[in-house]
């Protein structure tokens, strides 16, 4: 009886995420930065990307193809959050999954925080934010423009991928892997080599960044 019920709602799921519309639909969120000290983003499943803006306010664009929840932006004290939930009818429409863009005020200097789970993370032309990503299967992207704060990425499976435009970024680098395979194509100092993981510095190390993952693959140029 359970395996019966299971397979109707597998297949409930299936009409719902096919009777959606398939039109795409921009929506879009706007907020003030102003007394805010910190940005977190709660992607869940969804495909985020952000980077900096000439804009006055925070802007959020979620894209979807169905009706399903939007984004929410949330204000309380010193920090904006924007919250997005899963929907389970989407993981069964896979082409055309929604995906959220986050432009945020080059005038805001303070942390940005991404929560989720699959969603992939990509951060365009950065320069001036602390920045930390928890994740658990999703890829994350990073392009640093200057690298001049402190980064921790933190996530099980899902791939790490960092571009620097600098030759020689001010960068304290520290990784901790299990069996992820490591690609560094970057001129680094020290000798400090952990069992697990690799433990560097290039420029003048000003600035750290450190990666933690159990199998996810590495990349740094």
């Amino acid at each position: 009886m359970i395996k019966q019920t299971t397979i109707s709602l597998f297949l409930v799921l299936i009409m719902l995420a096919g009777c959606s519309t398939g039109e795409e639909e921009i929506i879009v969120n706007k907020e003030s930065i102003d007394d805010i000290e910190e940005i977190k983003i709660n992607f869940a499943s969804t495909d985020v990307m952000f980077s900096p803006s000439e804009t006055n306010e925070l802007e959020a664009f979620l894209t979807v193809y169905d009706d399903g929840p939007g984004a929410i932006l949330v204000k309380s004290s010193k920090q904006l959050s924007i919250e997005l939930d899963t929907d389970i009818t989407r993981l069964f429409n896979l082409s055309k999954k929604p995906t959220l863009e986050v432009k945020i005020p080059m005038q805001f200097k303070e942390k940005i925080i991404l929560d989720g789970s699959s969603g992939t993370v990509t951060g365009k032309e950065l320069i001036q934010n602390d920045i930390e990503i928890r994740s658990s299967s999703g890829h994350v992207k990073l392009h640093f423009i200057e690298f001049n704060n402190d980064v921790k990425i933190t996530t099980t499976s899902g791939k790490v991928a960092v571009n620097f435009d600098e030759k020689q970024p001010n960068l304290d680098l520290d990784i901790q892997t299990n069996s992820g395979r490591q690609s560094i194509d970057l001129t680094l100092y020290g000798n400090s080599q952990p069992k697990k993981g690799l433990q560097r510095f290039s420029g003048n190390g000003d600035h750290k960044m450190q990666i933690v993952t159990k199998s996810g693959n590495i990349d740094l140029n």
